[in-house]
């Protein structure tokens, strides 16, 4: 009996010195920091920059509620920069796309952009589609109504050479309906030609810069002019086409102007251009028509293929304006006139 008690014992020490190793605890090395899983890493922000002259630069932007200069991109359109060469090809190539521009996340729709296939940017256009004091009436595709007053800045190889605003008033018939004979046209050359046309954003408006280095100012969502140098009256929508009036858009700025103006045909061919400078009496040649002078679309354009103004030069123009309308190319510098904030 006391040999079976002194087993118990001995068993029940050893069950006792075996849990205590059993439920010790052992030490618990440092916790590693672990790393991020890849897909959420945060990575520098990388932003593809157009190649050529698409090539974007950028600005300082101050965040309102943060105070930081953030540097963003500005849009190649809305660079201003000097022709890149004299001359546009003489061939016309059909390679160029019309992309749109959303320029922020407002109701405002932008304008579109002409893109070579070098990548450059070789002209911009936007629409007023009605609904304001210039279009009383709507665009609307559905119902057929293509009421429009549309701006389109050309810079074809961004050449000085051919440098325009193309303009085009749509309105319709006695009979309701819309025809590309009927459409008002109008074609308008500035000079000095200092500079590509540029476009950019300001808040609710749409700031241009033409070639002299001045500039207009349109309502970014109606695409009304509200202000620098060109004047604005309503589209005539008159149903008689032959009483119907071009487009109502007057350059009111100091450089040269030429304009021709056509309905359903291009200005260019086969028609006459109107050349006019503000100039005084004492800076012309000629009399009572000082600063106008009227002369066949034929001595500007080619006639035969690309419809190409004949002078890639200012100079050139300079002696052609002496001899034919005894007035030059007001000479001006290449500073930027800026529209005044009011």
């Amino acid at each position: 009996m006391f040999v079976l008690r002194a087993q118990l014992c001995a068993f029940l020490l050893l069950l006792s010195v075996f849990f205590q190793h059993g439920c010790k605890t052992s030490p618990v090395p440092p916790a590693q920091k672990q790393a991020p899983h890849p897909e959420k890493a945060e990575s520098p922000i990388k932003q593809e920059v157009p190649t050529g002259s698409e090539s974007a630069k950028v600005e300082p932007e101050a965040n309102s509620k943060t105070g930081i200069v953030i540097e963003k991109p500005r849009l190649p359109e809305s660079v201003l920069s000097a022709p890149e060469k004299e001359s546009a090809s003489p061939k016309l190539n059909y390679d160029t796309v019309v992309l749109a521009r959303a320029t922020d996340t407002t109701a405002h729709a932008g304008w579109q952009y002409r893109r070579n296939r070098q990548g450059q940017i070789v002209g911009f256009e936007f629409s007023n589609r009605g609904g304001n004091r210039i279009l009383p009436q709507r665009y609307d595709a559905v119902k057929n109504l293509l009421f429009t007053r549309d701006f389109q800045f050309h810079f074809d190889d961004r050449a000085r050479q051919d440098i325009y605003l193309f303009l085009s008033d749509w309105a319709p018939s006695h009979d309701k309906q819309f025809r590309l004979s009927e459409i008002m046209h109008s074609v308008m050359l500035f000079f000095p030609r200092h500079y590509l046309p540029a476009i950019r954003s300001s808040g609710t408006r749409y700031i241009i810069t033409v070639p002299t280095g001045e500039q207009v100012e349109f309502h970014a969502e109606s695409r009304e002019v509200l202000g620098g140098v060109f004047a604005e009256t309503g589209v005539d929508l008159n149903p008689d086409k032959r009483a119907r009036k071009f487009p109502g858009i007057d350059y009111v700025g100091k450089g040269l102007v030429v304009r021709a103006d056509s309905r359903g045909t291009d200005p260019r061919i086969r028609n006459n251009a109107t050349i006019r400078v503000e100039a005084s009496l004492a800076d012309c040649q000629q009399g009572s028509d000082c600063g106008r002078c009227q002369v066949p679309s034929q001595e500007l354009w080619h006639q035969d293929g690309p419809v190409r103004f004949k002078f890639s030069t200012d100079q050139e123009f300079d002696r052609y304006l002496l001899s034919r309308c005894g007035f030059a190319i007001p000479k001006s510098g290449p500073e930027v006139v800026a529209i005044p904030h009011s």
